[in-house]
């Protein structure tokens, strides 16, 4: 193993043992007694819980940047590869980290570590319309735009100009569907289409079957999808098995370390939050996982406009991704600045915008929707997934059909 090889594995360990020492203090705190603390001490018991959330989003955000830095795993490279080449490599990469944050994070849930019917994508009503459109144009956008959420942030940190333009145009235009102009058009329109349903969490819509068989149903073709790979496929690599089951745990963790501050400051603040359900604690300690189109958009705000935004575990973690990336093509002689030519540069904007609408009004990317939203076993996860995934293809074979048309020609 060459010598940069061993140094990124110790920096991507350093960063994993950091973040379970995190844990394991976090949950140290559940055991306090806060009835003989003072006002003092309690204050200073929550802000030691703020501090472990926010170090924790650090540190998955830097997993997770130089995970995707050096395995350039990437959905649209997935795609474009299964199109282009019939090659099924990242897809299953995709597929072994899906099934691995399903299958952990279900864990955590029935062992009570983390709420996960009070994160977004189980709390919030089924929007199918929104789901579809908005999951059609986020995938569409990546291919445009030269790479999903999670890889334009990783491009941007590595030096790539291309992907920070696609990176800003994904920031304004989510910022515009979350808070300004173009938010009527899913608060007004996409989202008023609601399908009335008992639950988004699909054991609770299957109740003919056991919990465990909905996973069965879900991971079980994930895994054999993964499995079935030709012997002769470069899926069977250290490299790609290690990715997929990387993200699949960061995922996990990001659900644990939210899961179990949201459990916890009720137990340590009884006095300012009346349990886990308060909607004063949802507001900041909602259990949550990695997304990036509601936290890139408050990372703008936290950074030009200070005072509109706290920093919290989701613009933490967009910091880290950014780091991790950084220090991980610093690692691997990688960095390199590349400017976009001029059509690039076009693509870029749009992909960028269609990606920052649709992620907003999907409630999610491929990321959030994709992985942290899908691990919760949501019904709109699901389709958004479906919907993304249709929009990327159909990008894909947009842009081959523009090349070969300009092969012609």
């Amino acid at each position: 193993m060459r010598k940069k090889e061993i140094l990124w594995y110790i920096f991507f360990t350093g960063s994993f043992l950091g973040l379970l020492v995190l844990i394991l203090k976090l949950k140290s705190l559940g055991g306090i007694n806060t009835d003989m603390l003072t006002e003092e001490e309690v204050s200073a018991l929550k802000e030691s819980v703020r501090m472990c959330v926010l170090l924790g989003g650090l540190l998955i955000g830097l997993m997770l940047g130089a995970v995707l830095q050096r395995s350039m795993l990437c959905l649209v490279i997935a795609c474009h590869d299964v199109i282009t080449f019939r090659d099924l490599t990242q897809m299953r990469a995709f597929a072994i980290a899906v099934f691995v944050a399903i299958l952990g994070t279900q864990v955590l849930y029935r062992i009570g570590e983390v709420n996960i019917e009070y994160s977004i994508y189980l709390s919030t009503p089924f929007t199918p319309v929104s789901y579809m459109v908005g999951g059609l144009l986020f995938g569409f956008g990546i291919v445009l735009a030269g790479g999903c959420a999670g890889r334009i942030l990783v491009s941007a940190a590595e030096g790539n100009l291309s992907g920070l333009l696609s990176l800003m145009a994904f920031v304004f235009s989510s910022g515009a569907t979350l808070w300004g102009v173009t938010a009527w058009i899913r608060t007004d329109l996409l989202d008023r289409f609601v399908l009335r349903i008992s639950s988004q969490y699909i054991p609770e819509l299957m109740k003919m079957f056991p919990w465990w068989m909905s996973i069965f149903l879900i991971g079980g073709p994930l895994l054999l999808f993964v499995l079935r790979a030709p012997r002769t496929s470069n899926w069977w690599s250290w490299k790609w098995l290690f990715t997929g089951i990387s993200v699949g745990l960061i995922i996990v963790l990001a659900w644990w370390i939210n899961g179990i501050s949201h459990r916890l400051m009720p137990q340590l603040d009884p006095f300012t939050y009346t349990g886990v359900d308060d909607q004063t604690l949802l507001q900041y300690w909602r259990p949550k996982s990695l997304t990036f189109a509601l936290a890139n958009a408050q990372t703008f705000r936290y950074l030009f406009i200070w005072t509109a935004e706290q920093m919290n575990f989701a613009i933490a973690s967009v910091f880290g991704v950014l780091m991790g990336a950084f220090l991980s093509s610093l690692i691997t002689k990688t960095f390199r600045v590349v400017a976009p030519d001029l059509r690039q540069f076009k693509d870029s904007l749009i992909g960028g915008s269609l990606m920052g609408f649709g992620a907003v009004v999907a409630k999610g990317c491929n990321i959030g929707q994709g992985m942290s939203g899908f691990s919760t076993l949501s019904a709109g996860s699901l389709v958004t997934v479906l919907f993304i995934i249709l929009g990327a293809f159909a990008g894909s074979y947009y842009m081959n059909w523009r090349i070969s048309r300009e092969v012609k020609f």
